[in-house]
């Protein structure tokens, strides 16, 4: 019987369950942006249901996506569930709807005696000893309560200069109250001059003016960046770059799906390629998926286990419920998958796609100069959806490799120009393209 213990040991070795780590815990000070839009219907429910909402924001999606990695505590469906600001939903969403950040050093550093913003403030710090990071993400209804000032006056409206320093009183007070060097992060603001309620008012038309808007908002996440940055254990979540996207990629879109601004009247039914909820001001679910992102970069820097992103895929197939392919499929037309190749040329049918050629008639992979270099040019639309490279073999047998980047150009036209090899005689070569994660 000498290896009875060993057996018992082994027995036991395998039939024990692993222990699997907690999720993340976050606790989010904020305002309509965080609250989950389940509670915010007037905007994020369509007209034709307008009771049931049928887009999500960031808190919802990652509690759906990333379920045994992120928390903000236990759910609580029903209206009048807490005795604060909040509504209902995660006991560590601290999300009201139309807070601004003086409004919330209101309720942290109170002059006059309020029953709700006692109790918040109370919940709060009593709350602040359980997360794993606490995340202020607010600032956008500052910019909303004088649009009007930050695009016409002259000068930049002195409540511009206040939003910083009142983050960093917010800050101070998690701070104070909060577990020692607990990881706080601090939002960039949305850039509102970016959403439909802004931008396509007559009143806020002019493109000059808007430049101006925009740079002073600018401005205000300059210093916020450097407020946090100058703060121990603290994190940026760069919210702001959602908003330098609409403003510059025209269209939105992921890996080639497009999405549309804001049009009415369908828009009123949220739809899933809408950028943003019916009301035009609050970012609609495939917005709110990118803004999780931003939120995950920061948590990502100091969580021992990261949390994974939302690839574009990911977002397109799981969390809007869309073709992630379907850029190729209105391309293809019934010419077959992505691998075939009906015209038995060298270029298969999505090689074809990415350099817009037809699928049904032979093409050349390349074009060759007296030089000895080889060319191709890709549609710039078409490689939103997929990546192209070429690589390079000397017998046509297993010694392909990716041709390295110093060889490559590209010239002012999108065609890719290949310098031939300094070394090798001879060169085959072959477009290799795989779609976008």
């Amino acid at each position: 019987m000498p290896h009875k213990p060993l057996a018992l040991l082994l027995l036991f070795s395998i039939f024990t369950p692993s222990v699997q780590a907690a999720p993340f815990k976050l606790l989010a000070i904020g305002d309509s942006l965080t609250e989950e839009y389940i509670f915010e219907f007037p905007f994020s429910a369509p007209d034709s249901d307008p009771t049931v909402a049928n887009t999500r924001n960031w808190v919802e999606l990652l509690h759906s996506r990333r379920p045994s990695l992120f928390s903000m505590g236990a759910y609580k469906p029903d209206l009048g569930s807490y005795l604060d600001y909040r509504d209902a939903g995660y006991e560590y969403n601290y999300g009201i709807p139309t807070a601004t950040t003086r409004k919330w050093e209101d309720i942290l550093y109170p002059e006059d005696f309020n029953i709700l913003d006692f109790n918040t403030r109370s919940e709060l710090k009593g709350d602040l000893g359980v997360p794993a990071a606490v995340l202020v993400f607010l600032g956008g209804n500052d910019l909303k309560s004088n649009y009007s000032g930050t695009y016409n006056d002259p000068a930049p409206p002195a409540f511009l200069a206040q939003i910083a320093p009142r983050l960093a009183r917010i800050h101070a007070f998690v701070r104070q109250h909060a577990p020692a060097n607990l990881p706080i992060i601090i939002a960039t603001l949305p850039d509102i001059s970016a959403t439909p309620d802004i931008r396509l008012k007559p009143s806020y038309s002019d493109p000059a003016r808007q430049a101006v808007a925009r740079q002073r908002i600018a401005d205000v996440n300059a210093s916020v960046i450097a407020m946090a940055s100058s703060l121990p254990h603290t994190y940026i979540a760069r919210i702001d770059r959602l908003s330098d996207r609409i403003f510059d990629q025209n269209p939105v879109h992921l890996n080639g799906t497009t999405f549309t601004y804001y049009q009415l009247p369908e828009g009123n039914e949220n739809p899933p390629l809408h950028l943003f909820c019916k009301d035009g001001f609050h970012p609609g679910t495939a917005a709110q998926a990118l803004i999780a992102n931003e939120i995950l970069n920061a948590i990502n820097q100091f969580a021992s286990t990261p949390i994974p992103l939302f690839s574009n895929r990911e977002i397109l197939a799981e969390i809007l419920l869309q073709n992630p392919d379907q850029p190729y499929l209105d391309w293809a037309n019934g010419a077959g998958s992505q691998n075939e190749n009906p015209d038995d040329d060298p270029l298969p049918n999505l090689v074809e796609y990415l350099l817009d050629t037809n699928p049904l008639t032979p093409n050349p992979a390349l074009s060759y100069l007296p030089d000895g270099s080889a060319s191709y040019k890709p549609s710039p639309i078409a490689l939103r959806y997929a990546n192209l490279i070429i690589r390079e073999s000397e017998t046509l047998t297993n010694d392909w490799q990716t041709v390295v980047q110093s060889r490559i150009q590209t010239l002012p036209d999108s065609t890719i120009k290949v310098m031939p090899s300094p070394t090798a005689k001879k060169l085959f070569y072959q477009l290799q393209a795989t779609p976008n994660p």
